[in-house]
């Protein structure tokens, strides 16, 4: 109960004394102003009739005061009820152009994707054949759109459609997978993550940048063509991905390319990657990538019907650049019963400067057609460096997300308003890619079991431009000097020099 108010008590004191000690009426005047002014006596009876009035009022005071602060305390109970009804609700966020929608305790979340970039090419070609007759023009390479996102927390999945790709092909499913993030053993700091369906798993540390981030139109023919053989984009499989701080670590088994013909693979291919990639060397405007993987075919894909089966490998590649669909270096179909390749790569950041490379070999398992053929497995081989010099600052880090390093993102935004720009980086890279064994010289033909895919060699330079985190342009100048001989032996190698430019949305 509230306690009485000095004035309340003052004249209890005073009634209670005048009854105990027949004070006189002056006593109670001085307690009592009011009464005083009047020069009134107050008798025994009046006074008791007084305190019993200020008890009924002390009383009814005691009360309202009372339910104030009941009616405070629902309230404040039914504010609270409110707000965490609010904090309940689920939160729409817009970062970086990407809509996001995730409940307050972080169970359910759900984002909607998109990636475009449309590419325009000017090919110079010295000879230019029939053969080999690359057109100029453009291209969306990618347009693609999906969602992702996560259940009950630990439940994560994925959803995109791919509308791109090198000009002729249809809207396909790019990836659709299921992943299982809630198991840490040994101890682990982050859940080991087990995914389902279809995706693309890092095959080495070019393939580990986002292809939103890379420092040229397309990665170095090498790397591209590894990763087609049991990773890729719409590639089918069950794999685990394992991550520390300053490491990652993958592994996968595969199956065919979302989209290929049931006709065009009767019994579909198998194949396998792992990955291994650390991080030794980590400052705050530094970084240093060390890593090996290895992947191959476990069972080529059978491609004709019937009792016998036909199982080739065949690798293949473009300059560097899908305006056109032409390869210039090619081995055709061979008789395989499986291939394997192994990879090495390095990389470092400092400050604004960024280099990396890759060093790759593919050997092929090859099936008897001949007795002289049958004498050797092919074996081909290509590398990369490559590096770049960040205009404004910025800086390349390494990520354990997928164990390689991240693209440019501008400090300052363009803002003509503000006079800031954005972004600006200036890259180079050489890379080499051979894809002959046992080729022979020029002018004879090819020896027994001889692959005469040739050897490519381009030189790219690049500059970027990045107006902010969702908006990239691209600027490259390549030289390609491709050697191959047929099998007369004649070249039908060519000089290329091709200009090209990238616009890109991407969030």
């Amino acid at each position: 109960m509230p306690a009485a108010t000095p004035f309340r008590r003052t004249v209890r004191v005073a009634i209670l004394a005048g009854l105990l000690c027949g004070a006189a009426p002056a006593a109670l005047a001085q307690a009592i102003p009011t009464a005083s002014t009047q020069g009134a006596g107050i008798s025994q009876e009046q006074a008791l009739a007084l305190s019993a009035r200020l008890d009924a009022l002390e009383q009814r005071n005691e009360e309202l005061e009372q339910q104030i602060l009941d009616l405070k305390t629902a309230s404040g109970a039914n504010v609270q009820i409110v707000r965490d009804q609010v904090n309940a609700q689920p939160t729409v966020t817009l970062s970086s152009a990407r809509p996001t929608i995730a409940t307050a305790d972080g169970n359910f979340k759900f984002a909607i994707r998109s990636l475009a970039q449309f590419d325009a090419a000017h090919y110079s070609e010295s000879p230019r054949t029939a053969a080999n007759d690359l057109g100029s023009g453009t291209n969306f390479r990618r347009a693609r759109l999906g969602v992702e996102g996560t259940a009950w927390k630990d439940w994560n999945f994925g959803l995109w459609g791919e509308f791109g790709g090198s000009g002729g092909e249809s809207a396909i499913l790019n990836q659709a997978y299921l992943e299982y993030a809630g198991w840490k053993p040994f101890g682990l700091e982050e859940p080991v993550r087990l995914r389902l369906g279809a995706w693309a798993t890092p095959a080495g540390l070019e393939d580990a940048t986002s292809n939103t981030e890379e420092l040229f139109l397309e990665r170095a023919a090498i790397a591209e063509l590894v990763r087609g053989f049991a990773t890729g984009d719409g590639r089918t499989g069950v794999g685990a991905t394992a991550r520390g701080a300053r490491w990652y670590a993958s592994a996968l088994l595969s199956g065919k390319v979302v989209g290929v013909p049931a006709t065009a693979e009767l019994d579909q291919q198998s194949g396998f990657a792992a990955r291994l990639a650390f991080n030794p060397i980590h400052g705050a405007d530094y970084d240093v990538h060390i890593g090996a993987n290895i992947q191959g075919i476990l069972n080529p894909a059978d491609t004709t019907a019937g009792a016998l089966s036909t199982r080739a490998v065949r690798l293949q590649e473009r300059p560097e650049l899908r305006v056109s669909g032409i390869r210039l270096v090619d081995t055709g179909a061979i008789a395989s019963d499986g291939l394997t390749a192994y990879g090495l790569e390095g990389g470092a950041s400092w400050h604004n400067l960024y280099a990396a490379g890759e060093w790759y070999k593919v050997d092929v398992n090859r099936e008897a057609i001949a007795p002289a053929v049958s004498a050797f497995n092919p074996s081909f081989s290509g590398w990369y460096v490559q590096g770049a010099w960040a205009i404004t600052g910025e800086h390349h880090g390494w990520t354990n997300a997928n164990g390689g390093f991240v693209g440019l993102k501008p400090a300052k935004p363009f803002d003509r308003a503000k006079g800031t720009w954005g972004a600006w980086e200036i890259a180079a890279r050489y890379s080499v890619l051979d894809l002959d064994d046992h080729a022979g010289v020029f002018g004879a033909a090819a020896p027994a079991g001889g692959i005469r895919g040739g050897e490519q060699k381009i030189t790219t330079v690049g500059l970027n431009w990045y107006p902010n985190s969702v908006v990239r342009f691209l600027l490259d100048y390549q030289w390609a000097d491709v050697k191959r001989l047929n099998a007369a032996g004649a070249n039908i190698g060519e000089d290329l020099n091709v200009v090209s430019f990238r616009t890109q949305y991407a969030f």
